[in-house]
């Protein structure tokens, strides 16, 4: 029996001499590890290019809220009212002051009436590059 080896119920077993990974093992997880790596890299890459698009996207709805948010302000107002929630009135900005890279935009549609109520349809849109526009509806109503 060679020095280093010994018998134990019939099979061979190491006792002594150096232990760990082979050249080929260890070039072998290399490129693995590297092959590995490459997808991940692109992953991450792409998530951080896509996070600032979420951010311009949410950043976009809150523009268009707070604008809806006035309008609703200025319907309710006893110096204002319905009849104040007209287009003239509400000009579109581009940019909108304080976010540069953002226009907002509020379009009426003609009134309708229903069950004697009388309401108007309107739409505030935030466009910002890189994303698709964003647009808030509601109606109000004259009662």
């Amino acid at each position: 029996m060679r020095e280093g080896l010994r018998q134990r119920g019939g099979a061979p077993v190491r006792t002594g001499g150096a232990s760990g990974f082979t050249l080929i093992e260890m070039v072998l997880i290399i490129v693995i590890a590297a092959i590995a790596i490459l997808p991940l890299s692109m992953l991450f890459a792409n998530s951080s290019i896509h996070s600032s698009d979420a951010r311009n996207a949410t950043l976009a709805a809150e523009l268009a809220q707070a604008k809806m948010e006035e309008l609703t302000a200025d319907k309710n107002s006893p110096a204002r009212g319905f009849s104040y929630l007209v287009t003239g009135n509400y000009p579109a900005e581009s940019p909108v002051a304080a976010f540069p890279g953002y226009s907002r935009s509020v379009s009426f549609a003609a009134d309708s009436t229903y069950d004697g109520v009388t309401f108007r349809t309107v739409n505030v849109t935030v466009t910002c590059a890189n994303i698709p526009a964003v647009t808030v509806t509601t109606w109000f109503t004259s009662y």
